[in-house]
C-alpha cells in the first residue's frame, strides 16, 4: 500500500517520449521488473455501479472519487500477477490500495474475464482492512464488471527521488474478454498508435532536471482517463449502451467440482457522493 501522491498526465507522441527518456536516462534506471523490451503489459477489469457512478464522478470532476479494478500483469499472453485495487482521488492527491491475489482461480471459472463478478474475487481475499473495505463497497454500491482496459507500460525509476515513478503507456485498448491475451477482433484502440500517456507519479515536487527536459519538448499537462474513454469507445458516449449482467447460472460457475451459488443482484443502494 502506497501513500498519497500526485499523478501528472501528458499526451505525447511515442517519438517524443523516446527522446525524452533518452534525455533523462542519466537520472533514471529501468524498472527491474521489465523484460528485454523495457515494457510490460497491464490489463484491468473496471467495476462500477449499474448507473456508472464512478464514470460520472470523474467526468463531472467530483473532488473525491474512486476506481475499483482487477488488474493483471502479463507476459507472453499469460497472467503473471493478479491484484484487486482501490484507487482513490482526493482533489489533486491519489491514494492506491491493493491486494495480491495469490491464486488465479477466479480466472479459471470459465467466465469471460470481462464479466467476472466482484463477489467471486472477494471470496479469494485474505481478511485484511482492504478486503473489508471492498466488501463494504460491494454491499453498499453493488458493483458490476464494466470493461477491460489494456496497455503496454515503459517505466523509469529516478535514481535520487525514491518516491517517484515515470511511465509511458501505449497501445491502449478497451474491450475483449481475456485479461492475459490481446484480441484484435474485440479490443478497440482509444488513443492513436503513434501516441501514448506519459505519467509522473510523486509525493514531492517534480525535480528541475525533469522539468527542464519536458520544457524542451513543450509537453503540457492534460486530463486523461483510460476508463472513461474505454467506456465511450465500447458502449457509446456516457456509456449509454452499458447493461450489467445481473446473474450467472450456477452451471456456468463450476470449477474443480465446486459450484458457486447464483448471485442474484439487488438494486444498488443510493448513497451520498463520497460516502
Amino acid at each position: 500500500m502506497a501513500g498519497f501522491r500526485h499523478e501528472l498526465k501528458f499526451i505525447v507522441s511515442a517519438d517524443e517520449c523516446y527522446r525524452l527518456f533518452e534525455d533523462i536516462s542519466p537520472y533514471c534506471d529501468p524498472d527491474p521488473h521489465v523484460g528485454e523490451f523495457q515494457t510490460y503489459e497491464i490489463a484491468s477489469i473496471y467495476y462500477d455501479t449499474a448507473d456508472l457512478r464512478f464514470y460520472y464522478d470523474r467526468e463531472e470532476s467530483v473532488a473525491y472519487r474512486r476506481k475499483i479494478r482487477l488488474r493483471s500483469y502479463n507476459r507472453g499472453g499469460k497472467v503473471e500477477a493478479l491484484f484487486i485495487e482501490i484507487k482513490e482521488k482526493h482533489q489533486q492527491y491519489v491514494f492506491k490500495k491493493r491486494i495480491n491475489l495469490r491464486s488465479q482461480r477466479v480466472l479459471e471459472l470459465g467466465i469471460p474475464h470481462q464479466q467476472i463478478p466482484l463477489e467471486l474475487v472477494l471470496e479469494d481475499l485474505v481478511d485484511c482492512a482492504e478486503a473489508r473495505e471492498l466488501q463494504y463497497l460491494q454491499r453498499r454500491l453493488q458493483l458490476y464488471p464494466v470493461i477491460n482496459i489494456r496497455y503496454h507500460r515503459r517505466p523509469l525509476i529516478p535514481r535520487y527521488e525514491g518516491d517517484m515513478r515515470i511511465t509511458f503507456d501505449s497501445r491502449i485498448t478497451a474491450g475483449g474478454d481475456d485479461l492475459g491475451c490481446y484480441d484484435p477482433e474485440t479490443e478497440k484502440a482509444i488513443i492513436s498508435s503513434a501516441s501514448g500517456v506519459l505519467e509522473i507519479k510523486t509525493n514531492k515536487a517534480v525535480p528541475i532536471w525533469l522539468q527542464s527536459a519536458m520544457c524542451r519538448y513543450h509537453i503540457a499537462q492534460t486530463r486523461y482517463s483510460k476508463y472513461c474513454l474505454g467506456v465511450d469507445a465500447v458502449y457509446g458516449r456516457a456509456g449509454r449502451g452499458f447493461h450489467p449482467r445481473v446473474q450467472w447460472p450456477a452451471k456456468e460457475l463450476e470449477t474443480q467440482g465446486t459450484i458457486v451459488e447464483n448471485a442474484v443482484i439487488e438494486p444498488p443502494i443510493k448513497i451520498a457522493a463520497g460516502a
